[in-house]
């Protein structure tokens, strides 16, 4: 009988949108005889403001203390460490703020502890000539392996060295296939209901933020770009969900006008009733994996080019499936309108939305890091266990 084998991830917390891909990493793994374990901690202030913080079952998880630093920048965490040296591979976040990481990439620098890398390559909100973006070049080839977030991340690793057998590009996704299924399920009473609700008729044109609000979401651009799509179109409107420090700025913003409307955070049913009413996505800054919750609704995704994005803006197709809009709040303002008032375009975006939405999955992100790992580990793929993912629509 083939030994049991152990994984551990290590995350500085658990978010709401990770939940099914844990859950279906601990099945498929278990099905070839690996016991996979999930360390995390307690949400620091920032994190705890956008409130999509979860747990895990007991069963897979050790939640530790820990104790943040610097506004929040350098995370300690109170590690069981026999336990952590017991693994057969250790996954750590690519974060130069989490002290856990440099004694374990040390282990891994001597051959002595396999640890794997997960993350973005860098930081593409960062100044690269920073002390943090250094050190994640300087580090970058010390652990044993890496899971990349996009094939633009896989691109960048490569490029600076890391052996490609070395990278698995997991093609970050949140569960789309389950998103999907709830949109299609919600009733048009339902979205009646929630028009109602924010005081939105029919033939108003609805566009939706859904996402955490801090700095980097630019969401004073957002709000003064709205002004000026309302101006040239008095029907739109714009749709708030999310939660964070610039919570106050929407509100604010909202109880001032007829055209911005925020939810506060919503989840589960609300979020996606929110969804089915609108008829285009908003995110003039950062972009993350909303993009995918976007494209499986069928809306179109609109940002700007010159916004600090994460790897998932990989996914976005300008002209396609959404638009890159380069310029101010005016030029921004004045593609969204251009956008609204051509049906047909809108209409090829929006079939386009959610072709791209069924390449993006949760199924086919696991299968990717299950490979990675028993590739990793020197396991042979059970047949028919899934770890190759469904099929290329």
């Amino acid at each position: 009988m083939s030994r049991a084998y152990k994984v551990t991830i290590i995350q500085a917390t658990v978010k709401q949108y990770r939940e099914s891909f844990y859950l279906q990493l601990r099945e498929l793994l278990s099905r070839h005889g690996v016991e996979l374990t999930v360390i995390y901690s307690a949400p620091g202030r920032i994190d705890a403001s956008k409130k999509d913080d979860i747990d895990l079952p007991s069963a897979m998880t050790k939640r530790v203390p820990r104790i943040y630093l610097l506004n929040d920048r350098i995370l300690l965490q109170f590690l069981p460490f026999a336990e952590v040296m017991r693994s057969d591979l250790v996954i750590i976040d690519q974060a130069t703020g989490c002290l856990h990481n440099y004694p374990l990439l040390l282990l891994s620098r001597l051959g002595l502890k396999k640890v794997a890398f997960w993350g973005h390559g860098y930081n593409r909100q960062g100044n690269p000539a920073t002390l943090s973006e250094r050190c994640k070049r300087h580090l970058i080839n010390w652990s044993s392996s890496w899971f990349a977030y996009t094939a633009g991340t896989a691109g960048y690793l490569a490029a600076a060295g890391v052996s490609l057998h070395r990278i698995t590009s997991v093609d970050n996704a949140v569960d789309t296939n389950g998103f999907r299924s709830l949109l299609e399920s919600v009733t048009d009473g339902e979205i009646s209901g929630k028009r109602r609700q924010f005081g939105v008729t029919a033939d108003d044109c609805v566009a939706l933020y859904c996402g955490s609000l801090y700095g980097e979401k630019r969401i004073p651009y957002l709000l003064h770009a709205a002004k000026l799509i309302w101006e040239m179109e008095p029907r739109f409107r714009l749709l708030v969900v999310g939660a964070g420090p610039e919570a106050e700025i929407v509100r604010q913003a909202g109880a001032g006008s007829s055209h911005v409307l925020y939810g506060g955070p919503l989840f589960g049913r609300d979020k996606a009733i929110c969804f089915r009413m609108a008829d285009l996505f908003l995110n003039p800054g950062l972009v993350g994996l909303g993009i995918l919750d976007s494209f499986c609704a069928g809306l179109p995704f609109v940002t700007t080019a010159e916004a600090l994005h994460s790897p998932e803006i990989d996914y976005l197709a300008d002209g396609v499936n959404g638009l890159m809009v380069s310029g101010d709040e005016a030029v921004f303002a004045g593609a969204v309108v251009d956008l609204l008032l051509n049906p047909g375009r809108m209409t090829a975006m929006r079939r386009a939305a959610e072709q791209t939405a069924t390449r993006y999955t949760i199924e086919n992100m696991v299968a990717k890091m299950g490979k990675g790992i028993l590739d990793s580990l020197g396991v042979a793929i059970v047949p028919d266990s899934g770890v190759n993912g469904p099929p290329s629509p």
